[in-house]
């Protein structure tokens, strides 16, 4: 019979605010949390404004998704997504404010 780790035995219940996931049931890394983190770091190479306020979006409604649903993992990728994606996005307003009027004629 497979070992199965008893979570109760240490002297108390689950660690409280995390549910368990689904016996058998395989966690699966967020897609979302994914797109968010690749989002953010392509804007941060790029400067992309757009891409940093997708990034932000994507990373918020993966994080929810993850703490809604115990199978679903990847909560680290969301929160990075979120911070890269407003570094981003705040990288690309600094320089279309530095360098912008040079190519525009401001």
């Amino acid at each position: 019979m497979a070992y199965e780790e008893d979570r109760t035995s240490a002297g108390g219940s689950e660690a409280p605010g995390y549910a368990a996931p689904a016996a058998g049931v395989e966690q699966k890394t967020s897609g979302k949390a994914i797109a968010s983190l690749v989002c953010a770091i392509v804007g941060l190479v790029f400067a992309g404004i757009i891409l940093g306020i997708i990034a932000v979006i994507l990373g918020i409604v993966a994080k929810r998704e993850i703490d809604a649903n115990p199978n679903l993992k990847g909560g680290g990728l969301a929160i990075a997504g979120i911070a890269v994606g407003v570094i981003a996005f705040v990288l690309a307003i600094v320089v279309l404010a530095t360098i912008g009027p040079t190519f525009f004629g401001g």
